[in-house]
């Protein structure tokens, strides 16, 4: 039987002018994973060829040529011995041997992948050679100026007309749409922004058309600039390894030579005042699922990762002297499917303590989970995580993300992640004196530097509270006592 590395197809291809090439399909192995793949090929025939017996020989040839180039990259040999090296293939083999060198990187692989599709999109083709600065430069000024759509829904005209003349209730159409009574409420104010599932479920639930009541607003709005300036570092650093292999002369996506691409810097998504805190919490003290109130609550109360979250283990809890240790993180990647690995550094590895609302929670939490493990008897899965899937399987942090959109969504609460919990209890303790290096400690930050950084916005504010705070104790009239 043959070797899979001595599999070769081929077939004819013909252009719009009739012009012929040959389409070679090698199989021979990914250098990195060490599984077998297709490697393939497109040899366009001289046109001096023009007769039969030239073309069976040039075909011969080039069988022969890409046989021993496709061994020779199953081997992880790049066999560039000319200039015509397209750009998206060595890009592309770039990323891959990422994951030889950091086999614990998936985020950052994953999103070198994503960042490929918009290099295959702009550069098509486009060889190594052809990276010029032109080229380069343009791409980063269309980075500045790409848009997304982005849409709004604004209540244009109330239902409770249709609501009246139907005889239907506020908690007919909540329990037949699924929403929260407040949420319905509120989709029925005009003025009002609200989710974009809600107002498709109350006029479906209706039949009534949702552009008759409510106004959707779409505009274009320009990326972030942490997003350009990820697709930006990418091909810097791609480009970089080309210049060492000798394959090009000059980097130029090095700042020496481009322009620093921008974007949008949006605020932080947080939950900002006391009210809008006290709202969260108190949807929270109403939600029946206690998955969801307990993970909710670790986000807002110890500003854990949401990877984090989901990589949390009993064993990591210990009620006794009420800490929690965070050590690894659970991770859903495309292609790899969820993933449970370390902490993101070395400073996120950590014990802190909890507060006593959220310990009394989990014990609640441990006697449940224990319940359905017992439940479920042998179909559970040998687990001792906090939050499983209905088989005791891992869980992935996306679910708990979407957990928490959907919790916003029924109860009409301002739209903030998971790590926008994060945010909000940091700021939290930054505004009400907390000391940064503890903060920085607590939240698994490496340095305080980092926090000071971040946060630099909120550290302004409690300034601003403390000069006013030394205004009243110094400044202020006293009262005359009698």
């Amino acid at each position: 039987m043959k070797n899979k590395n001595d599999i070769m197809s081929i077939k004819k291809v013909y252009n719009k002018r009739g012009e012929l090439s040959f389409q070679l399909y090698g199989s021979g192995k990914d250098p990195y994973t060490k599984e077998y793949k297709v490697y393939p090929k497109r040899f366009k025939v001289p046109k001096e060829l023009t007769k039969q017996k030239d073309i069976d020989k040039f075909r011969m040839q080039i069988q022969v040529e890409w046989k021993e180039k496709v061994e020779q990259l199953s081997k992880g040999i790049l066999l560039y011995t000319d200039k015509k090296i397209c750009f998206c293939d060595y890009a592309e083999q770039w990323v891959e041997r990422l994951r030889l060198y950091n086999k614990e990187g998936y985020n950052h692989y994953a999103h070198c992948k994503l960042h490929l599709k918009t290099f295959k999109e702009h550069f098509g083709r486009f060889t190594l050679a052809e990276m010029t600065l032109p080229v380069i430069q343009h791409f980063c000024d269309w980075l500045c100026t790409r848009t997304y759509k982005k849409e709004t829904i604004i209540v244009k005209e109330s239902l409770r007309p249709i609501l009246r003349a139907r005889k239907i209730k506020i908690k007919d159409i909540a329990s037949g749409c699924t929403l929260n009574t407040e949420t319905v409420k509120h989709a029925l104010t005009i003025g009002k922004h609200i989710a974009k599932d809600t107002a498709k479920k109350m006029c479906n639930y209706l039949d009534v058309p949702l552009t008759t009541y409510y106004n959707v607003i779409s505009e274009d709005r320009l990326y972030s600039k942490t997003a350009n300036k990820g697709l930006k570092v990418l091909l810097h650093s791609i480009l970089k390894q080309a210049v060492k292999e000798n394959l090009i002369p000059i980097n130029y996506a090095s700042s020496e030579y481009t322009n620093k691409v921008t974007g949008t810097v949006g605020k932080k998504n947080i939950y900002e005042t006391q009210e809008e805190i006290q709202e969260f919490l108190d949807c929270l003290s109403r939600e029946k699922d206690i998955r969801k109130k307990v993970a909710f609550s670790i986000g807002i109360s110890l500003g854990l990762r949401g990877a984090e979250i989901s990589g949390l283990a009993w064993q990591d809890i210990n009620f006794d002297k009420g800490t929690i240790s965070i050590n690894k993180n659970t991770i859903y990647v495309e292609g790899f499917g969820i993933i449970t690995k370390g902490t993101k550094n070395k400073s996120s590895t950590r014990t802190i303590n909890m507060p006593n609302t959220l310990i009394e929670l989990l014990k609640e939490y441990n006697v449940w989970w224990l319940e359905e493990q017992k439940k479920h008897g042998d179909l559970w899965a040998n687990t001792d995580k906090l939050f499983v899937q209905n088989n005791g399987n891992d869980m992935s942090n996306c679910t708990i993300a979407i957990w928490l959109k959907k919790f916003q969504s029924e109860n009409n609460l301002k739209r903030v992640t998971m790590h926008g919990l994060r945010h909000t209890n940091i700021t939290v303790l930054i505004l009400n004196g907390g000391d940064f290096r503890t903060v920085a400690s607590r939240v698994g930050h490496s340095d305080v530097q980092t926090t000071l950084n971040i946060y630099s916005h909120y550290t302004n504010q409690s300034d601003k509270k403390t000069s006013d705070l030394i205004e009243q104790l110094l400044y202020a009239p006293k009262a005359v006592s009698v």
